[in-house]
């Protein structure tokens, strides 16, 4: 037998009534037979497969999905994930107004609209969670921009998902007052069973929270916090109550006291954040974004570094000695520096550094002439086990100091060619350049007038 369909006609006004939540009307439903007689293949799933697949949905659409079939009637009311995003509930239609009536012209105004969303996705919410069988939690996300919040509600959504034990917790772009901040971060700085906290844009209204936070997450691996206001002793005291903590992430972060201490570290990285001091001796990876490369480093077991300076205002060559130095023991290095830079000529004269003695691969991108090729030349001569090394990205620039352009000749070909020598278990040079530029030619010639003497280098030129 082929395959068979089975109509259920629903279109009677008794069993036509909307879904409480969706507000959709079920008027039939289409159920796939097999010639076996089985129902449609996914629906005979079990269901933690199901829940894997819903969970890859926002809530709204994987509630939406109870109007498919029976089977899917009740499925998300028993889902391990969910994800809440007011973006869901966007209302972008303009109220009709006479175009000449200024006065009615005015009355559409955002912040209506954003009441508006707010008290429809409020009530969605709610719904779900009222509705939802009282199981625990593997990750709960709410994202929400709008600024007339109901603060009440947003603390009773965060202790619903801290009372369910998830291990993953994301909050987005939400507002808390002194009065609630309080309750919401000690409900998440003491979830014991969370693994990944995630904070993005979670602005506080007032900075009146001052207390020192209670902090216990035995089981937290991950902490990411994005775009937010750190208080003296609140980093300070997440650390040192994360004792398993592996991952961590702070961008654009303000922070009162910019340290970092923490023994059970493996990769971290900060963007445009000002750090100070780093203590993080199991540190395996470090990504490092900033225009202030000044902070003191002491990373014993630090493997890989990618370094990113934006348009850096060097005070002194001491500091940047300084953050270098605590990249001793790295054995991959990756340094994206600006263009353009303003610099004093005095200060071309670098201090030393302690040798590289186990970087064996060096990558550059984007430097200038002035700034880039000194740095480079700078850590050059003092890696002698470099085996790859390799520049990206390069143009032609200017660099200025104090409005005259700097001669950078006597460190572009003599010392940079010189450095190169000194590298003597140097098997592989790679050149990517997007034109054949003055910098490109200079730098190529530098690089096989450094490697004149040295044997079995390979150098190969590539046009990006």
């Amino acid at each position: 037998m082929g395959k068979q369909y089975s109509w259920e006609n629903k279109s009677r006004a008794k069993k036509s009534s909307s879904h409480p939540i969706t507000g959709r009307r079920r008027r039939c439903t289409v159920t796939y037979v097999s010639s076996s007689g089985d129902c449609d293949l996914i629906s005979t799933m079990p269901d933690p497969i199901l829940h894997r697949i819903l969970g890859l949905l926002k809530a709204k659409e994987a509630v939406q999905t109870c109007v498919l079939s029976k089977r899917w009637q009740h499925l998300w009311t028993s889902l391990p994930s969910l994800h809440f995003d007011s973006i869901e509930f966007t209302w972008l239609e303009e109220p009709e107004y006479d175009s000449e009536d200024e006065e009615s012209s005015n009355k559409w105004v955002p912040e209506y609209v954003q009441e508006h969303d707010f008290a429809k996705f409020a009530r969605f919410v709610n719904s779900v969670m009222l509705r939802r069988k009282p199981l625990p939690l593997d990750m709960f996300s709410l994202s929400f921009g709008a600024l007339n919040s109901n603060d009440m509600l947003l603390r009773n959504w965060v202790i619903y998902a801290v009372h369910r034990n998830p291990r993953v917790v994301r909050l987005a772009f939400l507002q808390f007052s002194s009065t609630f901040v309080n309750t919401v971060l000690h409900c998440l700085y003491t979830c014991t069973s969370l693994e990944e906290l995630y904070l993005h844009h979670c602005e506080r209204v007032s900075s009146k929270y001052t207390c020192r936070a209670v902090v216990n997450l035995p089981n937290l691996k991950r902490l990411s916090i994005y775009n937010d206001f750190l208080t003296k002793n609140e980093l300070k005291d997440l650390l040192s109550g994360c004792p398993i903590l592996q991952y961590l992430w702070l961008e654009q972060c303000q922070l009162q006291k910019d340290e970092i201490t923490n023994e059970s570290l493996q990769h971290l990285t900060i963007v445009n954040s000002k750090i100070t001091f780093i203590s993080a001796p199991n540190l395996l990876t470090f990504h490092f974004i900033s225009s202030e490369p000044t902070a003191t480093l002491n990373m014993l077991s630090l493997t890989y570094a990618r370094i990113e300076l934006k348009n850096p205002m060097i005070q002194g060559w001491k500091g940047l000695a300084s953050f270098f130095s605590g990249l001793v023991n790295v054995e991959i290095l990756e340094l994206q520096v600006p263009f353009k830079l303003k610099v004093k000529k005095e200060e071309i004269l670098l201090p030393e550094l302690p040798i590289f003695q186990k970087m064996h691969d060096f990558s550059v991108g984007g430097f200038c002439k002035c700034f880039g090729f000194c740095l480079v030349t700078w850590i050059l001569g003092k890696a002698p086990n470099l085996k790859k090394l390799t520049f990206l990205q390069l143009r032609e620039c200017s660099c200025f100091c104090r409005g005259e352009e700097v001669n950078t000749s006597e460190w572009t070909d003599g010392s940079f060619s010189a450095a190169i020598s000194l590298c003597k278990s140097l098997e592989f040079v790679e050149v990517k350049y997007s034109m054949s530029d003055h910098t490109v030619r200079r730098l190529v010639d530098a690089v096989f007038k450094g490697t004149k003497e040295l044997q079995n280098v390979n150098i190969l030129l590539s046009k990006q």
